[in-house]
C-alpha cells in the first residue's frame, strides 16, 4: 500500500508498505479521508510526542474515516462495504481503568499514529470492531474524519454540563473550540464568547452561535470590570502556554475551567492564590469516551456543521505539505483534511 511516513522531524516520505494483516477482531479499512490533528505536529515537527519517541518511521493521522473491504474474521464489528468513522482510542477493556469505565484513559490504551502503532495517511488501516460508527450516506467522509475531535468537545461539554444560565467563555477557536461552541448553543447557555488571537477565525463561530469575539483575554476581563467577575464556565483549547493561567484569571469565583489544551512544553502554570480564592472547579478532559455515535448522530441531523469548519484539503502524496499548513494555516483555515480514497 501506499503510505506517508515520516522518518525524522519534518521529514515524510511517500513509500510502499504491506498492507496491514487485521487480527481475528479487526477489520480492514480502505482510508478516504484524514484530518490533521494539532497533536500530529509534535512528532512531525519534534519527533516526539510528550518525550515519547517512536521506534519506527511512523505513519501519523488518528482522524479518520474510510470504507470497510474486509470484515473482522470473528463476526464482530461493520461488514465489508460500511462507511464508517472510526474512534481511534482502543482501550484493552481489562485494565483496572476500563474497569471503572474509564476507557478514555486506559493504561493499555492504543492510538494510531501515537508512539508505536502507525495511523491512518495510508490507504489501509486495520481497527479494531467496536471502534467503528457508521457514516449515513449523507455524512461526507471528511465530516466523518471530523467527528473524532467533535468527540472530543463531546467529552469535555459533558465534563461541563453548561445550563441555561451560564456565561461560556471559549478560549481557541480552532476545530474542537468551534465544535464547544456549537454545542454549547444546543445546550442553551446564556451567552457564549470567545477568544483568538487570529481575527480570522472569529467569524466562524460567531455565525454558529457565539455572541461576541475577542483576540485576548484580557479584553474579556476588562469587560466585565476585573477578575472577579467574568464567565461561569472557561474552556481552555489554544494550545498555548500561557492560556491555563489566563482561564483562572477569566473565570469568576465558584465556576468552572475545562482544559483540554497540550501546552507546547508539557507544563501549564497559574497564580494559584486567583483559583483558591476563588474556589474553581478545574477539569482536564482528555480524548474522548463513547462520543462517535453521538458526535456522527449529531452531524446527521445537522445540529453540529463541521461542513461550516473551513478546511483545505490535500492528497496523500501531499502529505507532508498537509502537515505543513496545519502547523501554519492560511487565514480562516481550522484544518488540513488529507484525501487518500473514495
Amino acid at each position: 500500500m501506499k503510505c506517508a511516513r515520516c522518518y525524522a522531524p519534518r521529514d515524510i516520505r511517500i513509500v510502499e508498505s504491506p498492507d496491514p494483516e487485521p487480527l481475528d477482531h479487526e477489520f480492514l479499512l480502505a482510508v478516504a479521508a484524514v484530518s490533521i490533528c494539532p497533536s500530529d505536529h509534535h512528532i512531525y515537527r519534534e519527533g516526539h510526542s510528550s518525550g515519547v519517541y517512536p521506534d519506527h518511521e511512523m505513519i501519523l493521522g488518528h482522524e479518520f474515516s474510510g470504507t470497510v473491504v474486509r470484515a473482522a474474521k470473528n463476526g464482530s464489528g461493520p461488514r465489508e462495504g460500511t462507511r464508517v468513522a472510526v474512534e481511534p482510542a482502543w482501550h484493552c477493556g481489562h485494565c483496572d481503568l476500563c474497569k471503572r469505565g474509564l476507557v478514555n484513559i486506559c493504561r493499555n490504551v492504543i492510538f494510531p499514529s501515537y508512539p508505536n502503532r502507525d495511523g491512518a495517511l495510508a490507504e489501509y488501516i486495520a481497527c479494531p470492531s467496536f471502534s467503528a460508527t457508521v457514516l449515513p450516506d449523507d455524512v461526507s467522509f471528511a465530516a466523518g474524519a471530523l467527528a473524532e475531535p467533535l468527540g472530543v468537545a463531546i467529552h469535555a461539554v459533558r465534563h461541563a454540563r453548561p445550563g441555561f444560565g451560564d456565561v461560556v467563555a471559549v478560549l481557541g477557536v480552532g476545530v474542537i473550540g468551534t465544535a464547544i461552541v456549537e454545542l454549547c448553543r444546543n445546550a442553551g447557555v446564556r451567552r457564549i464568547l470567545v477568544v483568538d488571537p487570529d481575527e480570522s477565525r472569529h467569524a466562524i463561530p460567531l455565525a454558529l452561535g457565539a455572541h461576541k469575539a475577542y483576540t485576548r483575554v484580557e479584553e474579556l476581563v476588562e469587560e466585565f470590570g476585573g477578575t472577579e467577575l467574568g464567565p461561569s464556565l472557561v474552556f481552555d483549547v489554544t494550545n498555548a502556554q500561557e492560556s491555563f493561567g489566563e482561564a483562572v484569571e477569566a473565570c469568576e469565583p465558584g465556576g468552572k475551567v475545562i482544559v483540554i489544551t497540550i501546552p507546547p512544553h508539557d507544563h501549564a502554570e497559574l497564580k494559584a492564590s486567583t483559583a483558591r480564592r476563588k474556589e474553581l472547579d478545574i477539569q482536564f478532559s482528555r480524548r474522548s469516551r463513547h462520543t462517535l455515535e453521538e458526535a456522527v448522530r449529531l452531524i446527521a441531523e445537522g445540529r453540529v456543521h463541521p461542513e461550516s469548519w473551513p478546511q483545505k484539503e490535500f492528497t496523500l502524496d501531499e502529505a507532508a505539505a498537509a502537515l505543513e499548513c496545519s502547523i501554519a494555516p492560511p487565514p480562516g483555515v481550522l484544518r488540513t483534511i488529507v484525501r487518500v480514497g473514495a
